[in-house]
C-alpha cells in the first residue's frame, strides 16, 4: 500500500510540474483597457484589406488591366524615389538662407537626379508617364506642375507644360482615387501590401 501511495504522489508532482511548465510556456501577456468598472483585454491588430476578385467581361478587358497593372508596377516607385527626394531635398533648403545659394542647391541637386535616375525614366512608355504624374501628386500632394513652378519658376513649369501637352499628356494633372484613378489605387494598395 505504501508503494502504491509513494507511486502515485510522484506521479501527481510529475504530472502537477508537467502542467506548469505548459501553461508558463503558451502564456501571453496581453495590455488591457479599463473602461468604468470593466477591465477589458486590449490587442492592437494589424489591418488587413481585403481586394475584391476581378471578374472581366472581355478578354480585352482583362489585357487593359493587366497593361495598367504593370504599367502602374513600373512607374510607382519613381513616384515614390520622388517624395523621397523632395523631402530631402527641402530639408537641406531650410538651412539655406540666401536666395542665390538656394537655386544654385536646386540646380545641383536637380543635376545629381538626372544623372541617377534619368536612365529608368527615359525607359517609361508615355502610358507609364501619364501615370508617373498622377502617382506624384498622391504621394507629394502637388501637382508637377507646381513642383516645377516652385522650384524653377514659371517659365519652366510653363515650357514643360505645353512639351508635356505637345505629348498627350498634363503635369496639372490631379488623382481622384475614388473616381477615375480608383484602379491604379487600387493597385498601389495591393503593392503597398505586397499582394502583386
Amino acid at each position: 500500500m505504501k508503494k502504491v501511495a509513494i507511486l502515485s504522489a510522484l506521479m501527481s508532482f510529475s504530472f502537477y510540474g508537467f502542467t506548469q511548465r505548459l501553461a508558463n510556456d503558451t502564456a501571453k501577456i496581453i495590455g488591457s483597457i479599463i473602461i468604468g468598472v470593466d477591465t477589458l483585454p486590449h490587442i492592437d491588430i494589424r489591418e488587413v484589406k481585403v481586394f475584391p476578385k476581378r471578374n472581366f467581361t472581355s478578354h480585352r478587358q482583362q489585357r487593359q488591366y493587366t497593361r495598367l497593372m504593370k504599367n502602374v508596377k513600373k512607374a510607382y516607385p519613381f513616384a515614390l524615389i520622388a517624395r523621397n527626394e523632395l523631402q530631402i531635398m527641402n530639408d537641406s533648403l531650410e538651412h539655406i538662407e540666401s536666395e542665390k545659394a538656394r537655386k544654385k542647391y536646386i540646380k545641383e541637386y536637380e543635376k545629381e537626379m538626372f544623372r541617377k535616375y534619368e536612365d529608368g525614366l527615359r525607359k517609361l512608355t508615355f502610358s507609364q508617364g501619364k501615370i508617373l504624374i498622377k502617382l506624384v501628386y498622391r504621394e507629394i500632394g502637388n501637382t508637377s506642375y507646381e513642383l516645377v513652378k516652385e522650384y524653377r519658376g514659371d517659365f519652366s513649369a510653363t515650357f514643360w507644360q505645353g512639351v508635356a501637352r505637345i505629348f498627350g499628356s498634363n503635369l496639372k494633372s490631379t488623382y481622384d482615387p475614388y473616381g477615375e484613378d480608383a484602379e491604379i489605387e487600387n493597385i498601389v494598395l495591393m503593392i503597398e501590401d505586397g499582394v502583386i
